[in-house]
């Protein structure tokens, strides 16, 4: 029950975050999910609840799996053209940084050697997940965010090597350079010989499964999310061999056969890409919340202590940042591995405090051992994890504060009010295709009810003021059709007192209109007129009453609808009349309905949608994000009615 409470906290702070991130866009969602994690494990009813995963657990559950997809977004073809680059940024600088803030850590501290080189290697990775995070909404140099996106995805294997090396240096009191090289090649090399056998294998098996009709979606899903857990525990504890790089590796080449074969299974690909899509939301909200509860066990240790200790520690903190962000800096404006092109004080700038770190830093932090192998405790632990968390704020906060002011925002694709107009064009032109169907009228208003509900919940939906409105031009239309009736004699005693009753009962909206007043007079003329005559005689069926009111009806609502385009009327304020207009025949043609005549009508609303989409993207006036979204839409219209149809 621990484990219950404890993730469903988890999941409340999640979900609190996501919703602020919209109430307030300009702090990054990150920020609210890290603060959702300190007040879990700060409030006293709840704090006992704070899960604390083994770092091992960890990178294996979380992280593999966040490197995974962040492998299978990119193409490999993209990391062939630059794997200089690669190269040069998760490796030669990695490197470079670690040895320079090894001996900045070493002066300003005083501490030994490999001391100074874990701290170095643990501040050293940058956090792809934390990067999206700070990033997100800003208008990025495209060669800039292509460098960060790529060197955070391998350099988190490097600092783990470089850590690996340090802890042995602590317990041996020796370190070779040769030895230490000569390992970083094997681990990582290793990772990427590990990620492509397993790419192999695992690509190999679903296409053989799907081959031979074993196509069960469930058993895939899992395959697919079981995939990056099991690589990297057998790259790491089997194989002695990087299973960060495996698993990037394998995604890469995941995306490669997904590329290719993304129309062999179309509803397996698309379910997956959604849920992966999902999974990673939430793996990342777990991510910032950990690492919030993180941060208060840091600070818990040092709360009591005098203050002194723990500003020096920040000081080192801050320093170390400062140093390595300059590193950063100097090596993207002097660096010339993209070519002869030349980057600008900004673009260097921006490289600099883009090496956002988190949840890999500290979790690395919490992997060092409490005691060496010699007995000995390891009394820097808690040192170096205040300065770890002092490095993982300030790269958070700095691009918040400084990326903003440097960089534009992202202006969006098309503005709100674009996508309500192109949606209720959408919709309109569906609506348009159901009024001229020819089907029975209860049939129009179910689906035209079922297309007005694709409106949500948003600023289109149909408000009050637009549903009185279209009732009222509807009551006038139809009043005036009926007075023309009477003077053209067109209409008989029993249809008029018919559509008498049904408009006492229904028009709540409407005004006694003068056409209301002269149909009042001409129908109590008339039943004077029966009584005075005594007759009784009455071959008039209530089904012939009920198809002249439509017939009348309909003539005038034909009329009016002709002459709309002509009129000042919004799509909107269209869609709501053409849907009070098959809500009232419906009333009055309350017949069975044929379900299968409904959904046919509704598919075919569908594809008019379709249609209107295709006629905005022939013309070049919508923009294509925006056709995409509606695309979307309708096509999972479509798929939800026809699971519906074959499931009766």
């Amino acid at each position: 029950m621990i484990i219950f409470y404890a993730l469903a906290y988890v999941c409340i702070a999640i979900i609190i975050a996501n919703f602020l991130t919209q109430a307030f866009p300009k702090i990054p969602q990150a920020l609210w999910q890290i603060l959702g994690g300190i007040l879990l494990a700060t409030v006293p009813v709840i704090n006992h609840y704070v899960i604390m995963l083994n770092p091992e657990w960890f990178m294996m559950l979380v992280i593999a799996p966040l490197l995974f997809y962040e492998g299978q977004r990119t193409q490999a073809r993209l990391i062939s053209k630059h794997f200089k680059s690669i190269i040069e940024l998760a490796g030669i600088l990695a490197i470079v940084t670690v040895v320079i803030l090894m001996t900045v850590g070493h002066v300003a501290i005083g501490w030994a050697l490999p001391f100074s080189l874990a701290l170095a290697a643990i501040v050293t990775p940058t956090d792809a997940t934390a990067l999206e995070s700070v990033t997100n909404g800003l208008d990025m140099p495209k060669d800039i965010k292509r460098s960060l996106s790529l060197e955070s995805l391998f350099n988190d294997a490097t600092g783990l090597v470089i850590l690996e090396l340090a802890i042995l240096w602590m317990n041996t009191g020796t370190f070779s350079f040769v030895h230490g090289f000569s390992e970083f090649l094997v681990v990582a090399l290793g990772g990427v010989i590990a990620g492509l056998i397993a790419s192999f294998i695992f690509i190999y098996t679903r296409q053989h499964l799907l081959k031979a009709e074993f196509d069960d979606t469930v058993a895939h899903v899992l395959m697919y999310f079981l995939a990056p857990i099991a690589v990297f525990g057998i790259a790491e504890h089997v194989l002695g061999v990087s299973g960060i790089i495996a698993v990037v590796v394998m995604g890469v080449m995941s995306n490669v056969e997904q590329q290719h074969t993304q129309f062999m299974d179309p509803k397996l690909n698309h379910l997956v890409g959604q849920l992966t899509d999902i999974v990673s939301q939430i793996l990342n909200g777990l991510v910032f919340i950990l690492l919030g509860t993180s941060l208060v066990s840091v600070a818990k240790v040092y709360i009591l202590q005098p203050v002194r200790t723990w500003v020096v520690l920040v000081a080192v903190g801050v320093l170390l940042y400062l140093v390595m962000t300059l590193c950063r800096y100097l090596a993207i404006r002097y660096s010339d591995r993209f070519g002869n092109k030349s980057y600008t004080k900004r673009d260097g700038l921006v490289f600099a405090i883009g090496g956002v770190h988190g949840a890999v830093t500290m979790s690395m932090a919490f992997s060092l051992p409490l005691t060496l192998s010699n007995g000995a405790a390891f009394t820097e632990r808690n040192d170096l994890l205040l300065i770890a968390s002092t490095v993982i704020i300030l790269s958070l906060f700095v691009p918040v504060i400084l990326l903003p002011r440097i960089l534009n925002r992202l202006a969006p694709f098309y503005d709100a009010d674009t996508y309500q107009k192109n949606h209720t064009e959408m919709v309109n032109a569906a609506m348009t295709y159901v009024s001229h169907a020819d089907v029975s009228q209860t049939i129009k208003a179910t689906v035209m009810q079922q297309l007005k509900n694709q409106l949500g919940y948003g600023n289109e939906r149909l408000n009050d003021a637009s549903r009185q409105k279209a009732y009222r031009t509807l009551y006038k239309v139809a009043d005036q059709a009926m007075a023309q009736a009477i003077d053209e004699n067109q209409i008989s005693d029993e249809a008029l007192q018919l559509y008498n009753r049904m408009q006492s009962l229904q028009n709540g909206f409407g005004k006694f209109s003068k056409h209301r007043r002269y149909i009042w007079r001409k129908l109590t003329a008339r039943i004077i007129k029966q009584r005075v005559a005594n007759h009784k005689d009455n071959d008039h069926s209530h089904q012939n009453s009920v198809d002249e009111v439509m017939t009348i009806i309909n003539d005038g609502m034909a009329t009016y609808m002709n002459q709309l385009p002509k009129q000042d009327m919004n799509d909107r304020d269209m869609i709501a009349l053409r849907y009070a207009y098959s809500h009232q025949q419906a009333m009055l043609q309350n017949q069975k309905i044929n379900a299968d005549d409904g959904q046919q009508i509704f598919l075919n609303a569908l594809q008019e949608e379709l249609n209107y989409i295709e006629q905005q993207r022939i013309k070049g006036d919508a923009d294509s994000e925006l056709l995409k979204e509606l695309y979307d839409e309708v096509i999972n219209s479509q798929a939800i009615l026809l699971a519906n149809i074959s499931s009766e």
